[in-house]
């Protein structure tokens, strides 16, 4: 344990007349001004402010501070600033400065470390990004929006989940690919949903980057959209690399 003791030590003293607080005469008092210092295995700490102290100096009996008369209080006050403790300053021992030099190095090394993970992460999130909103490869999956007409009618009918490539044209963008069995209403607990079966029939459009974590693949015609956008900057919900 780092056992701390706290002792005084006199520097100062002289003695002055001041009403007494005890009467309405001048009395002889005699002042002392003490050090206080504290000190550990760590360090030894002379305060800045001193203990000053007052007592008759005819039968040695100490006023008690509570019973300062204001001069008392602000005569201490000028006695500090007239007579600064000597030496007053912190002083590290040889255990004290190897135990703050082990915490600096510590300080810094959390500090380092908390920078390097955000760091990492901030890197890592925009290389998931890229990777993303990249052309993809046969056999990489999205979930998304699926706009597409309802049989004959130009209606539009909007469904989520995920859709499997299955044909990349890196010349101009054109990429084939299957929807999920398991399309319906959106979710955030996109892993949940079905991404291992789909069906049979292959749909064709561009595919397009529109932002930093959203990309769309369009047909032709414009009537069918698959559209897939990044929240909580979770790719890895969104995008299932083939490799």
């Amino acid at each position: 344990m780092l056992r701390r003791k706290e002792s005084i030590e006199l520097y100062k003293s002289f003695e002055s007349k001041f009403v007494s607080p005890f009467s309405e005469t001048r009395e002889l008092i005699k002042v002392q001004l003490y050090k206080q210092i504290v000190s550990s295995r760590v360090s030894v700490n002379i305060k800045k402010k001193p203990l000053v102290v007052f007592y008759f100096a005819s039968n040695g009996v100490d006023i008690q501070r509570e019973d300062w008369t204001y001069e008392m209080k602000q005569s201490a006050k000028q006695y500090a600033l007239d007579y600064p403790v000597p030496g007053a300053e912190k002083k590290y021992s040889r255990f004290g400065k190897v135990i703050n030099t082990i915490t600096g190095i510590i300080v810094l090394l959390i500090g380092i470390t908390i920078f390097y993970y955000f760091n990492q992460k901030a890197i890592q999130l925009k290389n998931d990004f890229v990777e993303f909103t990249s052309l993809p490869k046969i056999g990489d999956k999205y979930y998304g929006s699926i706009t597409q007409p309802i049989s004959d009618s130009d209606i539009p009918e909007k469904s989520y989940g995920w859709i499997k490539i299955i044909y990349v044209n890196p010349a101009d963008s054109i990429i084939s690919y299957r929807t999920s069995f398991d399309l319906g209403e959106a979710t955030f607990n996109t892993l949940d949903t079905d991404y291992t079966n789909f069906e049979f029939i292959i749909f064709e459009g561009k595919f397009k980057a529109t932002a930093d974590r959203e990309i769309k693949i369009i047909s032709s015609d414009k009537k069918m959209k698959f559209e897939s956008q990044v929240i909580r900057d979770n790719t890895r919900n969104y995008k299932i690399s083939a490799n």
